[in-house]
Formats: C-alpha cells, sequence, structure tokens
C-alpha cells in the first residue's frame, strides 16, 4: 500500500483533521446555521427479545409470525398507536429468501428489521426506473391486496404512472424516522435489460446488458427519514444502489456500518447527509459501463453529505472499470435539465433561473434549488482500489463532455462562484455570504490498495 495523495492538493478549507460520526450527525441547518440536535446511533447487538417473527418455512400465526416482512410491518402499522406509538418494535428475520417490494411508511412506528445475517436472508425485486405502472401493478399487486391501508394508497399512487421513475423503483423503501435495518442482503435484481432505456442503436452484450441508459434500479431507499441506520448489510444492484433522498424541509441523517455495497452508476446517491464506517463500497464493471461509486447532490448550505470513514473502496475482477473509466464519483445536479455552466465553444445554450427546472429553447431555466445542490462528499482513513485514478478522482456530470446538463467537478466554493459569477450577477444571484474556502470533495489521509 502507498499513499493516495489528498484531493485537492491545495485544499484550504474544512478541519485538518479527520471529521467524526459526532461532528457530521450531531445537526445542520439552512444556510449554514447549524442546529443542535445530537443524534448517537444505538449499538448494533441483537436485542434479547423481538415483537414479530418473519419466518417464509412456517406457517403465518397473526399476531407475532408472519411469511413475509410486508405483513410484520402492516402489524405493526395496526398495534402501533396511542400511548406506545413511540415505542420501537423489533421485526426478527429469519433465514430465508423474501420478495419485495417492502414499505415502511411514514405512518409506522419505529421499527428496527434485524436479519439473521446477509449471507442467510436475502430481500429481492426485479424493478426498474423506466416500468410502466401498470407492468407494476400486475407484478405486485397481489401482495399488497390486503396490506394496511397506507400502504395500499402509496402503491396505488406508484402503480398509476406511466413510468414509476427512480423515486419509486426501491425494494426496500424507508419512509419512518429512527428505522433500524440489519443483518440481510437487499437487491434489486433488475439486469440493466430494457431495451427501451437503452441509448438508440444500442447493443446489449451476451448476458442481456446494456453498458449505457437510463437503468436505475434502487436496492434500499431511504425516503427523507431521519435517523436511519443500515448495518451489516449487503446492498446490491448495477444504477443507484443506495438512495439517501433528503426531507423537504430540515436534516436526514443516516448511519451506514459494516455494509458491502454494490453497483457501477451513481449507486450511493442523494442529498441526505450520510456517515459511512467500516463499509466496502464494491464497483462492479461486468456491464462496461462508465462508473462513479457516489453521486451526492447536498445543498450547498447543508455542512456535511456523504463521509466515508475507514471504508474499502473496491472492484470486482472484471476487466472492465480499469481502464480509467471508474472513479469515486461526481456531484449531481438533481433534477437538472439546464446547466448555468456555458459550453467550452460558442454555444446558443442559455438559462435563467426560475421557478422550475426546463430544457426549453432557445432559454432554458434552472430552479434555485437545483443550482443550490452542489453535492459534498469526504473519504477519509480509507483504502481506495487502483480503479480510482490518484490525479483525478472525482469526475465531471457528463463525463467531461459538455451536455445541457453539464457540470464540473467543484471542490470548493470557489469553484461554484468563479465559475457561475458572471450568470450569477446577470440573474441577481448573491452568495456574498457563502466562504469560497467551504470544501465539497475530498479525499484526506487514504491508501491505494493493489489488490
Amino acid at each position: 500500500m502507498s499513499r493516495f495523495p489528498d484531493w485537492p492538493a491545495n485544499a484550504t478549507a474544512g478541519p485538518p483533521r479527520p471529521v467524526s460520526r459526532e461532528d457530521v450527525l450531531s445537526g445542520s441547518g439552512p444556510r449554514g446555521v447549524a442546529l443542535a440536535d445530537p443524534w448517537e446511533p444505538v449499538p448494533s447487538g441483537p436485542p434479547t427479545d423481538s415483537d414479530y417473527i418473519v419466518d417464509s418455512e412456517v406457517p403465518e400465526d397473526p399476531p407475532r409470525r408472519f411469511r413475509t416482512l410486508q405483513a410484520a410491518i402492516d402489524r405493526a402499522l395496526l398495534d402501533g398507536t396511542g400511548t406506545q406509538a413511540d415505542w420501537r418494535r423489533v421485526i426478527r428475520v429469519m433465514p430465508g429468501f423474501y420478495e419485495g417490494p417492502v414499505f415502511l411508511p411514514a405512518e409506522s412506528p419505529p421499527l428496527a428489521l434485524l436479519g439473521a445475517g446477509r449471507a442467510t436472508v436475502t430481500l429481492a425485486a426485479r424493478i426498474d426506473a423506466q416500468m410502466p405502472g401498470r407492468e407494476y401493478k400486475q407484478r405486485f399487486g397481489a401482495g399488497f391486496a390486503t396490506a394496511h391501508p397506507a400502504i395500499r394508497a402509496h402503491f396505488a399512487r406508484i402503480a398509476a404512472r406511466e413510468r414509476i421513475t427512480t423515486g419509486h423503483s426501491a425494494v426496500l423503501r424507508i419512509e419512518r424516522d429512527d428505522t433500524i435495518v440489519a443483518g440481510m442482503t437487499i437487491r434489486n435484481d433488475y439486469a440493466c435489460d430494457r431495451a427501451e432505456a437503452a441509448p438508440q442503436a444500442a447493443e446489449p452484450d451476451v448476458a442481456g446488458r446494456y453498458a449505457q441508459g437510463q437503468h436505475q434500479a434502487v436496492a434500499c431507499h431511504v425516503a427523507g427519514a431521519d435517523r436511519v441506520q443500515l448495518h451489516a448489510l449487503h446492498l446490491e444492484s448495477y444504477q443507484d444502489t443506495l438512495y439517501l433522498q433528503a426531507p423537504a424541509r430540515g436534516i436526514g441523517r443516516s448511519h451506514v456500518s459494516g455494509c458491502m455495497i454494490t453497483g457501477d452508476v451513481d449507486f450511493i446517491f442523494g442529498g441526505a447527509t450520510g456517515f459511512f464506517e467500516r463499509c466496502e463500497i464494491r464497483s462492479r464493471g461486468q456491464r462496461g459501463a462508465r462508473s462513479w461509486a457516489v453521486a451526492p447532490s447536498t445543498n450547498l448550505w447543508m455542512p456535511h453529505g456523504f463521509v466515508f470513514d475507514r471504508c474499502r473502496f473496491t472492484h470486482d475482477d472484471s476487466e472492465a472499470g480499469r481502464n480509467g473509466t471508474s472513479f469515486l464519483g461526481r456531484q449531481w445536479f438533481e433534477d437538472v435539465r439546464a446547466t448555468p455552466y456555458p459550453a467550452p465553444t460558442p454555444s446558443s445554450h442559455v438559462s435563467r433561473i426560475a421557478d422550475v427546472n426546463c430544457s426549453a429553447t432557445p432559454v432554458g431555466r434552472i430552479s434555485r434549488r437545483c443550482l443550490e445542490a452542489v453535492g459534498k462528499c469526504r473519504v477519509q482513513n480509507s483504502s481506495i482500489g487502483p480503479h480510482i485514478p490518484t490525479d483525478s478522482p472525482w469526475d465531471d456530470w457528463s463525463a467531461g463532455a459538455w451536455s445541457p446538463r453539464y457540470r464540473p467537478v467543484q471542490a470548493n466554493a470557489g469553484d461554484f462562484l468563479s465559475r457561475l459569477g458572471v450568470w450569477l450577477e446577470e440573474n441577481d444571484l448573491d452568495y456574498a455570504d457563502l466562504d469560497p474556502r467551504d470544501a465539497w470533495l475530498q479525499v484526506v489521509n487514504c491508501t491505494t490498495d493493489s489488490g
């Protein structure tokens, strides 16, 4: 092993020491004003008892034993009312294979979903963002026919969509604050083989997989929830494996520990705050896609996005991805339709600040919410495999080529201000209170792993 060079090499912002779990999870607030909201994740050891048991191999015996995870969550919703609504209930999942999707709605009491181990418990489904709503209903409707009314309503909203989109493609969707999920594999079995999701004239590989296109297929989606713990999991997909979505207001924090997370395109993404501890982040090269491990869309006023501490960034054994097409990540321009960053050559592209994002001609529009989803990530005390280039671990959005969604690498707020200075003035946007030294992308005290 050798030292991975700190990035950026001339960084002057941010603390010189690694940030701690307490630093990241203690709270945050709008426009750089920290709100004290300490949170200490509970110990990860198994509880001494359980409220519900899920076992696919034995007959269902309500109110405590169920054949499916969704049925146990449904029962917890029915039981979680009155004076005990905030009491955490434990669902223990016995070894076996369980079919998704599974919804854990905001209306439920706090839950701990504790599997017997990621080698023995698997929750899986085949779902992708381009799936038509009618197909979603046909494939999964029977499993929700007798679900809790709140869950049936959510399923119906997805099934009514023309295409379900990324935000509804998860095998496990978590909306409830204070959720714990541990000890299982959560896998999206979509194989990147939907032809209409691939570029025109694209050819699949021998396994039917397309290397490019809109193949988002989420394994676990933390949908705006706060104080979520993911422990000892294997999260597996190709594109968009783990989605840590920020809530509409306030903060959303997740603590991810002892997990293996595998994928290729933007496979850890979102605008929430996440502290990743002792995890393996494994890039997959089987389908030959250009790969980004992370795609944060953190708001520029939030102090922390994704922080990886004592993690390993590895690659599978395939040849693809070891030829300069794998990166730590890129900053996600959430819902972008028209970039404010000019083309490198004279172009008719123009964008203006507006309430909504639109790629209309001749003038595109970008919302302030989208503009300020700048993306922050810090990798510290970790090992980084040889698939990541040491001189350029981060990539532009649009892979270095200008497009209507182009965004260059922005290591700090100074890059944002200098690249957009004239455009910001033209659109009457004032960021005078933004510190140019505020670091957005950092690699600190890491080593290279030649394995």
